[in-house]
């Protein structure tokens, strides 16, 4: 490895003197633990020959296992092979790190680096090395991640690929062209079609993300990389940058869709309240026979709800009933929730609630808001008062948003029991309940002036007043903010 390799590695992403010691220093908990003392010697990796059909045997069952996702089994395989002193090799360790990467258990995948480490195969074997690149990016050890890449003796192509999607998954979106500018003009390696996915990422979440994301965009057409990933990647970008007519055309130039563009298509235009344009995606993709999953439904659904096509939306609701692993998706129903409750039939939400296999908080979220917006205040209360007391369910800002208004038109009496839910409630900090309370009250006290004041004052005066009083609040929350 050069000098300018370890200089641009340092300056990336410089390191403490406690964290620049071996991953055997830092090892995390994990609930699968290794034999304490392992009976051969770190300078000898070599098998015996009586082991050469043994370790064979051992490496294909972990290889199969950890294809077939049999993760605890796979686990168990490799605890053993080191309790028999069978030497894992080249093959055995990138699919054990494969299970520690579903697992995302940083722990036990140190562990596994402690015995590459061992072996010597971390510096000196590419694959394993840019295996346990993948899999500190995946689970969070970026830095570890680093370590690993400074180290490598040899890195190729995929050496870099991996090293450039582990600081994408870790949001390090400046490091990524930093990266590649090494890569391509330092080291003369070659960008491929998924470099070019996480280049594309990272123009997606820059401020001047687009015109790299446009030479991006040229160079993958120049080489001809047209594959499905880098035009779902670009069509993500375009649409994060708000350039929603470029990812339209991308979707209607290419011709080998798959689902994942058609979800990045209609989510797109859903999400930036283009309603129209993702129904018309969503029926599009149907006719040409492509089966919708979860992330389908769950992106079409709000176009639903916002158009008020109460039909259509019955039609979906009947599609997931036939399918059962969508009718046990959360977010799946709690868009039909929100779609029923925008076309006036709470009574319907309300059942499909009841009925959820599941509920999360965006599933309360949706009931919530529905009884809100058709005004079924005392409902929205006591329903939020279950969510709180029953299932301990901790609610979000837009839990918040969803009941707020509901407190102002409710009975006495359940405003103060919801209020006393509240004050009881020990995962809520004081600031929080005290800001909760005077946004109640401010709402409660700008309903009444509105009552008493809308006929008697002018109109003029009138905003007046309420411009007034909801200034006087917000300089009360903050002298008790502080």
């Amino acid at each position: 490895m050069s000098s300018m390799n370890h200089s641009l590695c340092t300056t990336l992403f410089p390191l403490s003197s406690s964290s620049s010691s071996s991953s055997l220093q830092h090892l995390q908990k994990s609930p699968f633990q290794f034999p304490q003392t392992l009976n051969y010697s770190s300078s000898s990796p070599t098998k015996p020959t009586s082991q050469l059909h043994s370790n064979h045997s051992w490496t294909k069952t972990l290889q199969s296992q950890s294809r077939s996702g049999l993760l605890k089994e796979a686990i168990s395989t490799y605890i053993a092979m080191i309790t028999d002193n069978v030497f894992p090799d080249n093959f055995a360790f990138p699919a054990i790190l494969k299970v520690a990467t579903d697992l995302c258990d940083l722990g036990f995948g140190r562990q596994v680096h402690a015995h590459v480490v061992k072996f010597g195969y971390s510096s000196r074997v590419t694959a394993v090395g840019n295996t346990l690149v993948s899999f500190y990016g995946k689970c969070g050890g970026i830095w570890d991640a680093r370590k690993v890449f400074d180290e490598m003796s040899e890195r190729d192509q995929v050496s870099w690929n991996s090293f450039i999607m582990a600081l994408c998954r870790n949001e390090m979106w400046e490091e990524v062209f930093e990266v590649l500018r090494v890569m391509v003009m330092e080291e003369g390696v070659e960008a491929s079609s998924f470099t070019l996915v996480g280049v594309v990422s990272a123009c997606g979440n820059l401020r001047e993300g687009l015109k790299l994301g446009k030479q991006a965009h040229g160079y993958c057409l120049r080489k001809g990389f047209v594959t499905t990933y880098t035009v779902n990647a670009l069509m993500a970008m375009y649409t994060k940058l708000g350039r929603l007519e470029y990812a339209r055309s991308l979707l209607c130039v290419f011709e080998d869709r798959d689902l994942v563009t058609w979800n990045t298509a209609i989510s797109s235009f859903s999400q930036n309240k283009r309603f129209d344009e993702a129904l018309e995606f969503f029926k599009f993709m149907v006719s040409m026979g492509v089966e919708p999953d979860g992330v389908t439904i769950a992106s079409v659904m709000p176009s639903c709800s916002r158009l008020e096509l109460l039909d259509l939306g019955k039609e979906i609701h009947a599609y997931v009933l036939r399918n059962r692993e969508l009718s046990e998706n959360s977010f799946v129903v709690s868009g039909l929730v929100d779609m029923y409750c925008n076309c006036k039939q709470v009574g319907k939400a309300r059942q499909l609630f009841n009925d959820a296999c599941s509920r999360n908080v965006a599933l309360w979220n949706a009931m919530l808001a529905g009884y809100t917006l058709n005004g079924h205040f005392d409902d929205a209360l006591i329903l939020f008062i279950d969510m709180l007391e029953v299932t301990g369910i901790w609610p979000n800002p837009t839990t918040m948003a969803s009941v707020l208004p509901s407190c102002v038109h409710s009975t006495v009496t359940l405003l103060r029991y919801f209020m006393r839910c509240i004050n009881l409630n020990e995962r809520m900090t004081g600031r929080m309940k005290m800001g909760m309370m005077l946004r109640i009250l401010r709402e409660q006290i700008q309903l009444l002036l509105w009552q008493f004041f809308l006929v008697v004052l002018p109109s003029q005066l009138w905003l007046r007043v309420k411009r007034s009083t909801h200034m006087r609040l917000d300089i009360l929350w903050l002298q008790m903010s502080l």
